[in-house]
C-alpha cells in the first residue's frame, strides 16, 4: 500500500511539476500559490484559489469548490480532473512523480484503463485552454536603458547591464511599475521575471507565459564556466543574491528561483562536473528547510558548505560584510 502522506510530501516537493501538468497558469507570493479556478467556470480571479506550501493545503475563495472536495492536494487534483475515482487521482499522480505501486487498487476498484486515463487528460487539458493566462504574451517590452528601482535597491548600474535587467517604461503596458529580469539558458532568452517596483503592486513576481522555473537556474550559462574551473557552484534562492556575490567576485553562482531544488536542477548540477556547493539560502525559516532538503537529497553526491549568515539574505548585505563573514573562510572556491 501507498503511504498517502509521503505521496504528499513528494507532490509538494515539487509542485510545479503537478500545475505545469495541469496546464494551469499560477503564481507564487511567499509560501503560497494562486491561480483562477480550475475547476469552477468563468473564474476570472487571478486570485480565486490558493494552495498553501507550508499547510499543504487549498481553497477557492470564489466559490467555495473546495467544500465539494478534500481540502488536501488529492481532493484538488480530484476537482481539477473533474472525477469521482480516488483511483483517477492517485494513478496520475503516482505516474506523473514515477511514485511506486501506480497501479494500487483502492479497495476493489480497478485503475481507468490506459485509453480512458488518456481521453480524461485530454478533456482536462482542453479545458484548461478557455482559462486565460495570468499574464498574456507581452510580446516586446519597451524598457529603460537600466533599472532605478534596483539602483535605488543598493544594487550597481555595471551589475544590472551586465544582468540585462531593465526597468518597463510603457506607461500603458501590463509591466508597467515592474522591473524586467530576463532569463536565459544555452544562449536562448527563454523568458522573463517582472518583479514589481512598487509596494502596492501585487503579486510581486510575475513569470513570462510558459517559462517553466523549475528548468532551469539563472545564471547557469554564465557561471558555468568558472564553476568547472573551480570545481565549486555557489547555489542562492533569488536573482539579487547571484548579481551581490557577483559584484563582490563570485562569479559561479546559480539561482533556484526560490527556496526548493527540483529534479531538473539537480540534473544540472551534476552534469556540471562540480564536486562542491556552496549553499546560501536565506536566513530565515524557509531557507533553513531548504537547506535540510539539500544537505539530505544531495549528501551523497556533493561536497555541501553551508556558511553562516547574519542577515535575511545575501542582497541586504554589502560586498564587505559578505567578503568578511562569508568568502574569508572560501578561498580557492570562487
Amino acid at each position: 500500500m501507498l503511504d498517502l502522506h509521503k505521496v504528499k510530501q513528494i507532490i509538494f516537493d515539487d509542485i510545479s511539476t503537478l500545475l505545469d501538468d495541469l496546464d494551469l497558469e499560477y503564481m507564487q507570493v511567499s509560501d503560497n500559490i494562486f491561480m483562477r479556478c480550475p475547476i469552477h467556470e468563468g473564474s476570472d480571479n487571478k486570485q480565486g484559489v490558493s494552495i498553501s506550501l507550508t499547510r499543504h493545503t487549498w481553497r477557492c475563495w470564489t466559490r467555495g469548490c473546495h467544500e465539494n472536495y478534500h481540502t488536501d492536494i488529492f481532493g484538488f487534483v480530484k476537482g481539477v480532473l473533474d472525477t469521482e475515482s480516488f483511483s483517477d487521482v492517485l494513478r496520475y499522480i503516482c505516474r506523473l512523480y514515477d511514485v511506486d505501486g501506480a497501479k494500487t487498487k483502492e479497495g476493489n476498484k480497478e485503475p481507468v484503463k490506459d485509453e480512458c486515463f488518456k481521453h480524461l487528460m485530454r478533456a482536462v487539458r482542453s479545458k484548461r485552454n478557455i482559462v486565460s493566462p495570468v499574464e498574456s504574451s507581452t510580446g516586446t517590452i519597451e524598457t529603460l536603458s537600466t533599472s532605478p528601482y534596483f539602483e535605488r535597491r543598493g544594487f550597481k548600474r555595471s551589475t544590472l547591464s551586465h544582468f540585462g535587467v531593465k526597468d518597463c517604461s510603457d506607461n500603458m503596458s501590463p509591466m508597467r511599475h515592474r522591473s524586467i529580469i530576463p532569463i536565459t539558458f544555452s544562449g536562448v532568452r527563454v523568458g522573463h521575471i517582472a518583479r514589481s517596483s512598487k509596494q502596492w503592486l501585487t503579486p510581486k513576481y510575475l513569470f513570462s507565459e510558459g517559462l517553466r522555473k523549475t528548468d532551469y537556474l539563472y545564471n547557469y550559462d554564465d557561471a558555468i564556466s568558472m564553476a568547472q574551473d573551480k570545481a565549486c557552484m555557489f547555489l542562492v534562492e533569488g536573482q539579487g543574491d547571484v548579481w551581490r556575490l557577483y559584484e563582490t567576485g563570485v562569479h559561479n553562482t546559480v539561482g533556484l528561483f526560490g527556496k526548493d531544488i527540483s529534479g531538473t536542477q539537480k540534473l544540472l548540477l551534476i552534469r556540471s562536473g562540480v564536486t562542491t556547493l556552496v549553499v546560501l539560502t536565506d536566513n530565515d525559516q524557509a531557507g533553513r528547510e531548504s537547506k535540510i532538503k539539500i544537505k539530505r537529497d544531495m549528501g551523497r553526491l556533493f561536497n555541501l558548505v553551508f556558511p553562516k549568515m547574519h542577515t535575511k539574505d545575501l542582497g541586504d548585505m554589502s560586498t564587505e560584510r559578505i567578503q568578511e563573514q562569508i568568502l574569508s573562510d572560501l578561498k580557492g572556491c570562487y
